[in-house]
């Protein structure tokens, strides 16, 4: 039996609080044999709880140890984790993993090894930069600017407080036609000093932890983020991430708006005036939340504005050091959408912004996710997560990789393809199910055309979030749906009340909960693994409050549908076949954040918990109809496990007031 196996099955169970596992062994052997075949990309699911990140932390790190006393051109074998969240990065780091790990290898006589965390600097948020997107010379005056709304002064104070992770900023928080990368550090921007350190040590690890983004980054510079050369693995947790991250990363965005008011801070007033034109001309309320490709004379006005921005020469020394790395990046930008321009590429599209039809222009990416191909040949790759499959078979019927695979353009054929293989706990944990009747709609519009959790259906969920003892976990869809229940939780219980705010730590913050506090957040669907506590789960009770359905992307729907209209498809079928086909992946990526929300529950066999499903878009055992505008979805029960379903089945079903007026069905149904 391989060392690692033995492990597993014999002393690890010595610990306390672990078990033997043969699901994990079995996830674990899967791993091993995937290590030994280089030049692969296999797939390994494994459940919620059956302790993956222990299986392959040791798994990777018997292959490293080997690599060292076999000496040769072997000694230098390295492995790289890329993760989604931080939270997993952190639990991967955790003192009980790597105690785990030392000892492992102490056991088996191999060498130690050394572990980092490198975050990549398109994490990180660059303070100047968003002080000019919000016009004030620095964040502290955007805090105190009457001007600038609520959301804005939230999202400078955010900045000031947190150590400006952008993973964990709410993204509704940013002004209107903004997006993560126009805020953060860019690649000639000085690095903070801790990041730096960090970035200076890690290079020398044995085994390094990375996110997706920068893992995109590292893959197409051919490892310049990681110095990692042949021989290495690369195992990707979370892994069902990796092509959205590779995709939204690798595309370019300019803002007509922010790159007017850019030019305007720079004083180039007759460029700004020639984009404010482009600009005005361009803004459409009519086209909001869509997207096209430019027309001509779009294209020829459009061309026209680069020409004129890309002849400008500024001089560095005429400009704060802030404006000028913000010009460098725009720039380049800028020359992106040139090149495509001079192409006429057909993934160059106008998209407008969902409320007032600001325009940006952008140069699509849509085969991003095959990077994971670049340099396979020489390494083995392992993708794994709880939810790598579509989550769409029967019970008893082998799972598919339809979604990924397609993604990554991998199909079975191709010989880039390895393992594919699903681990499944088969006896794991007690779940309870409830399902509150009759509740109101979740959503409300508000004057600005946007929505936002509906101050009744927070009256009415309240009594089901607060009336169950120990630990409860409410899984938000975002941080507006925390502070829509925060501002509405009753007095009785504000001493329970833990309201998981942007930039606010989530690991530091659950390990320091009360045995009877209730958390509020967005932000632990996924990689929040807590140890059990007295004997029992560390939470007795997990909360979905709504869908955390993603939006379709309009680019990606109008690139989809342009395709088939190539191909002879009707202008009408191309629309209805390309929005199908969005919604089925967009489907699939909500099954996935929900099964994980569920594994929040169980991490241990002997752990029983209650959940509570408020969203009323999930079908009722009894067959109770959902309230007026909501269509129950069949699918969605893809999400609960196999194990699970004879108890959902049984789920209890509290009657609810049905005393809401309905709002516009069509546009609430395509938003929960």
């Amino acid at each position: 039996m391989h060392p690692v196996l033995s492990y597993l099955s014999d002393q690890l169970p010595k610990r306390s609080g672990f078990k033997r596992n043969s699901v994990q062994i079995a996830y674990a052997e899967a791993l091993i044999d995937g290590l030994a075949q280089t030049g692969k990309i296999h797939f390994v699911e494994g459940d919620t709880g059956i302790g993956k990140s222990i299986a392959y932390q040791l798994a990777l790190a018997d292959w490293v140890a080997k690599g060292k006393l076999m000496g040769g051109e072997q000694a230098s074998r390295r492995a790289i984790v890329s993760t989604h969240s931080r939270a997993l990065q952190r639990q991967l780091l955790q003192p009980d993993n790597l105690a785990i790990v030392r000892d492992y290898l102490h056991h088996n006589g191999l060498p130690p090894l050394t572990f980092s965390l490198r975050m990549g600097r398109e994490n990180y948020l660059n303070p100047e930069r968003l002080a000019l997107l919000l016009g004030a010379p620095n964040l502290e005056a955007a805090l105190k600017s009457p001007r600038l709304p609520q959301a804005q002064r939230q999202l400078a104070q955010w900045a000031m407080e947190s150590d400006g992770c952008l993973l964990e900023l709410d993204t509704a928080l940013l002004p209107e036609g903004c997006q993560l990368s126009d805020i953060a550090l860019r690649p000639n921007d000085p690095l903070p000093e801790n990041v730096d350190a960090q970035q200076q040590a890690a290079q020398q690890s044995d085994v390094l932890i990375i996110n997706h983004a920068l893992l995109a980054v590292d893959l197409i510079t051919q490892g310049n983020i990681t110095q990692a050369a042949a021989p290495y693995a690369l195992l990707l947790d979370e892994a069902e991430h990796y092509p959205e991250i590779a995709e939204a990363l690798l595309s370019h965005r300019v803002s007509l708006h922010t790159t007017t008011q850019l030019l305007s801070q720079l004083k180039q007033h007759r460029v700004a005036k020639q984009w404010q034109t482009l600009l005005d001309n361009m803004t459409d309320s009519d086209r909001a939340g869509h997207a096209h490709r430019p027309t001509q004379y779009q294209a020829e006005a459009l061309q026209c504005a680069v020409t004129a921005l890309l002849k400008l020469r500024l001089r560095e020394h005429s400009h704060t050091p802030a404006l000028w790395q913000e010009w460098r990046h725009v720039r380049q930008r800028v020359e992106s959408i040139a090149m495509r321009l001079r192409e006429a590429s057909r993934y160059l599209v106008l998209d407008y912004s969902p409320v007032r039809g600001l325009p940006g222009v952008v140069a699509h990416a849509p085969s991003a996710a095959a990077s994971l191909k670049a340099g396979a040949k020489a390494r083995a790759t392992l993708m794994t997560s709880a939810t790598l499959s579509d989550l769409d078979h029967a019970p008893g019927e082998s799972p598919h990789f339809r979604y990924m695979r397609s993604r990554l353009q991998l199909p079975v054929t191709h010989p880039r393809s390895g393992l594919q293989r699903s681990f499944q706990a088969q006896a794991f944990g007690t779940l309870r199910f409830r399902l509150p009747r009759g509740l109101p709609h979740p959503l409300v519009k508000k004057e600005d055309e946007r929505f936002q959790l509906a101050a009744n259906y927070c009256h009415q969920v309240l009594p089901y979030i607060t009336d169950q003892p120990g630990r409860t976990l409410v899984l938000c869809a975002s941080y507006a749906d925390v502070a829509a229940l925060e501002a509405a939780w009753p007095r009785e219980h504000a001493q329970r009340l833990v309201a998981h705010h942007p930039g606010s730590g989530l690991s530091d913050m659950v390990a320091s909960l009360t045995n009877e506090a209730i958390l509020l957040t967005p932000a632990g669907w996924e990689g929040l693994s807590p140890s059990r506590e007295g004997n029992q789960a560390y939470w007795q009770h997990v909360v979905v409050l709504r869908n955390p359905r993603p939006m379709v992307s309009q680019v990606e729907q109008y690139l989809v549908e342009q395709m088939l209209i190539n191909r002879q498809v009707t202008a009408a079928d191309a629309t209805h076949i390309a929005k199908g086909a969005l919604m089925r992946k967009s489907t699939v990526r909500t099954l996935h954040k929900l099964r994980q929300g569920l594994g929040r529950a169980i991490r241990h066999p002997d752990d029983d918990v209650l959940i509570t499903l408020l969203e009323p878009r999930i079908p009722r055992p009894s067959g109770t109809a959902a309230c007026q505008g909501v269509h129950t979805q069949q699918v969605l029960l893809g999400a609960i496990p196999a194990r699970f379903y004879a108890a959902y089945q049984q789920a209890e079903e509290p009657g609810g007031q049905q005393t809401v007026k309905s709002l516009n069905a069509p546009a609430l149904t395509a938003l929960l």
